[in-house]
């Protein structure tokens, strides 16, 4: 069947949609989104981004006033599994008030959950993967008047109500790089989001200009991806498992070299002069088999020479522990790397064998120090308890935690293992009876379901200790943000602990002083709101 050939199809693309942005993510302009518009430009559509979370207005209203404002021929919306209620609830919102857009689910959530999407959702196709290849064809289709329908990379309903997937191969180094060139970093508005995020943590009332430009190295940062996907095969983790789900196989690895991903740096600076820190996304940015990392330092130290980009411009990464040595990390401190993230997860070689990172152990001590010592801040990622943990491998990854912070590392902690969809553990049969499930409702609608939302421990002590311990920290964390701007993962790493110390002391296992925690937790908080407020009240 035939259908009105559209010379020149218009494209509203709708990034993930966080009310909550703020505890495990940070605001900016959704990378992945802005990079499929950036190709889709190319081919000649008329593309918009749209994100809900930077708005001086509900994002309802805004949505339906850009829905309204021209005719849009497909609608792209991306999802994640923490946002899907709110995801969704956009993409009813695109069916009621453009009925007759054609609407594809993008992202983590609808690639692994196809079924789910068009259970829930008002969706004509799910991409699969990257999104480049499905919607270039898409937008092939609609020129020529011609069915959009088998296209590889998407999933669509089958006759008998179930899906049929269409796999596709993922983007080689020659396409990834095309899209990340593409990436259209001049119209991104940068500026609008460190503006919010300049109020949010109230950046004009810090007391010295050093704080303030401290706090502003942080802020006005802007994102760059090179790599396609991380390998290292986390048993909590979805994204190692992205590209293999939409393949129908092991896909290979691509990322930018050193001259391209320095390329990309000078023209991130050129678009937005007043950058302060260039993020690398990358899951993984160096391998333990590297042979980018001090080239790309050497490169960016002869940039910054020549005048290419400002001397003053740093870096943020995240990384392998065991990927760092001595010389790597003085490269990177010498190139303007100020702070490594680290997928630590756990002090317990027993959790970090459970997660499927046992290898790393041995090198988190010398290489944690290494870094302080080279002037790199570490930042850690922590999961306080596993599926097998014991309340011995709880107790060890909150002293160390609480070691390393005071020796300068930064910490983000999480209570327990999220199931994300495509994960090992979330596809683990043995897990579903420690698996929580959590109500949800798409707002607008009578759509309900249950989601999985957190898998606890296994051991009933253990997982009893850390249910008071979150309780805990909630009831912290509802108190200081009455009172404070705005409480970073630094500060709330020390709530946790703060959490922590009784609910372990009343099983004999001791973490730390609980005055000391506290202390260091009040000189830690950012400016409250009123001169008078008194925080320490809250952690009585």
């Amino acid at each position: 069947m035939t259908q009105p050939a559209i010379t020149s199809p218009r494209v509203l693309l709708i990034g993930p949609y966080d009310p909550q942005c703020g505890e495990y993510t940070f605001l900016a302009p959704p990378l992945g989104v802005w990079r499929l518009a950036g190709v889709l430009m190319k081919s000649g559509a008329h593309v918009r981004v749209f994100d809900p979370n930077c708005l001086d207005q509900t994002p309802q209203r805004a949505l339906e006033r850009e829905l309204l404002s021209v005719h849009w021929d497909v609608v792209g919306i991306s999802t994640t599994g923490m946002t899907l209620r709110f995801d969704l609830e956009l993409a009813h919102l695109v069916r009621r008030i453009a009925p007759h857009a054609f609407i594809v689910a993008g992202g983590m959530e609808a690639t692994f959950r196809p079924q789910l999407m068009f259970d829930l959702g008002p969706f004509d196709l799910v991409a699969l993967g990257e999104g480049e290849h499905p919607l270039l064809e898409i937008l092939s289709r609609l020129r020529a008047g011609q069915p959009v329908a088998g296209i590889a990379g998407t999933a669509e309903r089958a006759r008998d109500g179930g899906v049929l997937r269409m796999p596709q191969r993922s983007l080689d180094h020659a396409e990834l790089r095309e899209a990340i060139f593409s990436t259209p970093y001049e119209k991104m508005p940068y500026a609008a989001y460190w503006e919010r995020l300049e109020n949010a943590y109230r950046v004009g009332a810090l007391p010295t200009k050093a704080a303030r430009e401290a706090r502003l190295a942080e802020l006005r940062s802007v994102r760059l991806i090179t790599l396609n996907y991380c390998p290292m095969g986390c048993t909590f983790c979805s994204a190692t498992n992205f590209l293999h789900e939409a393949q129908g196989g092991v896909a290979p690895i691509a990322r930018l070299d050193a001259n391209e991903a320095l390329q990309m740096i000078e023209r991130i600076v050129a678009a937005h002069p007043q950058v302060r820190t260039i993020i690398f996304q990358d899951d993984i940015f160096v391998f333990t088999k590297d042979r980018r990392v001090l080239p790309l330092c050497e490169g960016i130290v002869a940039a910054k020479a020549r005048g290419a980009i400002p001397s003053q411009l740093q870096f943020i990464s995240t990384n392998r522990i065991d990927a760092m040595s001595t010389e790597r990390l003085q490269a990177m401190r010498r190139a303007g790397f100020r702070v490594l993230g680290f997928g630590i997860e756990s002090f317990s070689p027993g959790v970090l064998a459970e997660v499927n990172k046992a290898q790393i152990y041995r090198h988190i001590e010398p290489m944690l120090g290494a870094a302080l010592d080279t002037g790199v801040t570490p930042f850690l990622d922590l999961i306080l308890s596993s599926p097998g943990s014991t309340l011995d491998d709880v107790a060890t990854t909150l002293r160390e935690a609480y070691r390393w912070l005071r020796r300068g590392c930064e910490i983000g902690m999480y209570p327990y293992v999220i199931p994300f969809s495509g994960a090992a553990f979330a596809q683990d049969p043995t897990l579903a009876p420690h698996t929580v499930m959590a109500d949800r409702r798409v707002a607008g609608t009578s759509i309900e379901w249950q989601q999985a939302a957190k898998i606890l421990p296994i051991d009933p002590l253990v997982r009893e200790a850390v249910l008071r311990i979150e309780a805990a920290y909630e009831d912290m964390l509802c108190s200081l943000q009455s009172e404070v701007a705005h409480l970073p993962s630094r500060v709330r790493s020390l709530i946790w602990i703060l959490a922590s110390v009784p609910v372990l002391a009343a099983h004999g296992i001791t973490v730390a002083n609980e005055d000391e925690v506290r202390a260091d937790l009040l000189a830690r908080l950012p400016a409250t709101r009123g001169a008078a407020a008194q925080p320490a009240v809250a952690l009585a």
